[in-house]
């Protein structure tokens, strides 16, 4: 599907299209389900990071832009620390404008949200889309916000059925093999699940079968994350393994702690 090209996002997507899961649509469903009670003021979608949270985020501004052409949709992204960082607004799939992060001054970005809000008719819906974790939510309209598991944001939504939850699932493993043969992946690595003498010394390895098993490998280590398992450079994929052996590794005893 094609990427919305100047979605504000925590990290910038530099593809032009990206890959649709077999659950986005039941999972817009299960949000817009939520959206259809007039009392829900917020639906926070959550999960493991590395999953694809904001790709869902994406997915959702071009199938609410798709099915709702007059809803005035406005996206922001947020950084973990709660600060508005960037603001566009959208109706019918196109940017009506948009604005970044000026050092301290926002009052560009306010501008962005207030030209669309008041050009928007007022029978049409209004709507926020946001990533990251916001102090509190907008008081205007419905809002939608994509967050990895925060403290902060989750205390404020706890214990309140005005604000819902969705945690979106990890990946299966048959899901992460089809995506790489779908997309094609070539992945780099340094050391090959394979006899190199019979295979022939690789540097880009096709897909099937040798990438499929690859996938395999990484799905024992880092579950059903997404980010690591198709990860195209092995080096980075090497320095997250080597994070987790550390976390997981007993820590030496200082001859004073013994």
């Amino acid at each position: 599907m094609p990427f919305p090209t100047g979605l504000p996002m925590e990290h910038e997507y530099l593809g032009q299209d990206f890959y649709v899961r077999s659950c986005y649509s039941k999972y817009y469903k299960y949000v817009k389900r939520w959206l259809d009670y007039p009392g829900t003021e917020v639906v926070t979608v959550t999960g493991t990071p590395g999953i694809g949270k904001s790709i869902f985020y994406a997915y959702f501004l071009k199938r609410l832009s798709l099915e709702d052409k007059e809803t005035t949709i406005i996206t922001v992204l947020i950084s973990r620390e709660s600060v508005l960082k960037k603001a566009a607004a959208w109706k019918g799939g196109k940017m009506l404008g948009s604005a970044v992060d000026e050092s301290t001054d926002s009052s560009a970005m306010k501008a962005v949200i207030d030209k669309a809000k008041t050009e928007r008719q007022a029978t049409h819906r209004l709507i926020y889309l946001i990533d990251g974790p916001p102090k509190i939510h907008p008081g205007d309209a419905q809002s939608v916000v994509f967050v990895s598991p925060n403290d902060a944001w989750f205390s404020y939504i706890r214990k309140d059925w005005t604000r819902p939850m969705v945690v979106m699932p990890l990946w299966t493993m048959k899901e992460l093999v089809a995506a790489a043969i779908e997309l094609d992946l070539r992945m780099r690595v340094d050391k090959h699940p394979f006899d190199e003498e019979s295979m022939g010394a690789l540097e880009d390895v096709p897909v099937a079968p040798m990438v499929a098993d690859l996938v395999e490998q990484r799905f024992h280590i880092f579950g059903g994350v997404a980010r690591e398992c198709l990860f195209t450079y092995e080096e980075f994929v090497k320095e997250q393994q080597d994070r987790i052996l550390r976390m997981n590794s007993p820590r030496r005893m200082t001859p004073v702690e013994e």
